[in-house]
């Protein structure tokens, strides 16, 4: 029958055709699509570098929970990005090739207990983290793939730069209170446990927080009575 073969005919069509193509923009070029790769990798090793530094403080030589807390919500936070940036490689036509993670070579220092070092190793994988991702946006505008410069100012450019911030914060918080051993540092990691590993004074450095708090100001002088 003329319309069975040539309903065959577009099957065969299809069946030989790569769909990912169809997925794919012009603009998301090879060079991109590795670079997006490159990203995920280096959000891995974050990952595994978090997830080492959260179970030292775990250790009962450490017993720094609140810093462990703080650790662990990093950790969650550089394997979602992963993944979520997984997706959307495989949602633009791209594919996943996994690679090896470089392992920690590094140890919480125990005696004493001093928590300097390894927050000066969280400073610089955040700000890795950030260098990447402003490379990617480079080279992302240079190709003219728009939806992943997009992609990538929503979900990870602004908050990524917040976590430089607070994470350089709690740094000098610490080099602050280790002035007096022992004693600061139980304080201080008091307060994470208190905010649940979250940084205590995160919104200080949120500029959408502190315009907001400005406008609440304004709106509260306008309704004032002179």
């Amino acid at each position: 029958m003329p319309g069975t073969e040539e309903a065959q005919k577009l099957i065969k069509e299809f069946s030989e055709k790569n769909i990912d193509e169809c997925c794919r923009s012009s603009t998301f070029t090879v060079e991109v699509e590795e670079s997006v790769r490159g990203h995920i990798h280096q959000e891995l090793v974050s990952w595994l570098l978090y997830r080492k530094l959260a179970a030292d403080c775990c250790r009962s030589n450490i017993a720094l929970h609140g810093f462990g807390l703080l650790f662990e919500k990093s950790a969650i936070e550089c394997l979602t990005d992963a993944c979520w940036l997984e997706r959307y490689l495989i949602q633009r036509g791209g594919r996943c090739k996994p690679t090896n993670l470089e392992v920690p070579a590094f140890e919480f220092p125990d005696n004493p207990v001093e928590p300097i070092v390894p927050l000066n190793r969280a400073v610089e994988c955040e700000r890795k983290i950030l260098d990447d991702l402003e490379r990617l946006m480079k080279l992302a505008e240079k190709a003219g793939c728009y939806s992943l410069c997009t992609a990538l100012d929503k979900r990870f450019l602004g908050k990524q730069t917040h976590h430089v911030k607070d994470m350089a914060d709690l740094l000098q918080q610490t080099v602050r209170v280790s002035k007096h051993p022992g004693h600061g540092i139980f304080h201080l990691d008091r307060e994470l446990r208190r905010a649940k590993g979250n940084m205590p004074w995160g919104k200080v450095n949120d500029p959408d927080s502190v315009a907001l708090a400005i406008d609440n100001i304004c709106s509260q002088l306008d309704k004032a009575e002179v």
